[in-house]
């Protein structure tokens, strides 16, 4: 990796890369996860040279800042150990049981909150919604594994 410059700013956080972006150019264009969804993002370089990712599904975007950052996502693309989902495999269907996980907390939290008394007609949507979710993310797992398993029949 190249030689970081700290220029004059203070602390670890608007560290550059200096003048060239050789030094992150094996990483440019690999796939980073998406911390929501899981899908594979392009790792880009921002016009302060530091890598970042942009998930317009999620609306995440993240900016890796910092030496030990920049040197740690260098270190994972390069050796590959950075896993993003595609459609039809079995990393994106560990993706969906991620998410399906998640979303059965988001409800355990949510039935926690409700009044012992009066309804809360806000709550008990949202309520609806994690539920929706949870059957849309289950439908999607079901269909990956029929179509993974009427691609292992061929």
């Amino acid at each position: 990796m190249g030689k970081l410059n700290v220029g004059n700013s203070p602390g670890n956080v608007n560290v550059t890369l200096g003048p060239s972006r050789t030094s992150l150019a094996e990483i440019l264009g690999k796939e980073f996860p998406c911390v929501l969804c899981g899908a594979g993002l392009p790792i880009l370089m921002s016009k302060r040279n530091k890598p970042y990712f942009t998930c317009n599904s999620c609306g995440v975007q993240i900016f890796v800042r910092g030496k030990a950052g920049i040197s740690r996502l260098s270190k994972l693309a390069n050796d590959g150990i950075l896993i993003s989902a595609k459609e039809i495999s079995v990393s994106y269907g560990m993706t969906l049981l991620n998410r399906l996980e998640q979303l059965n907390l988001q409800r355990k939290e949510l039935i926690l909150k409700r009044p012992l008394i009066f309804k809360n007609e806000n709550l008990e949507n949202a309520i609806e919604l994690v539920d929706v979710e949870i059957e849309n993310v289950q439908g999607e797992l079901a269909e990956i594994a029929s179509l993974k398993r009427k691609e292992l029949d061929k």
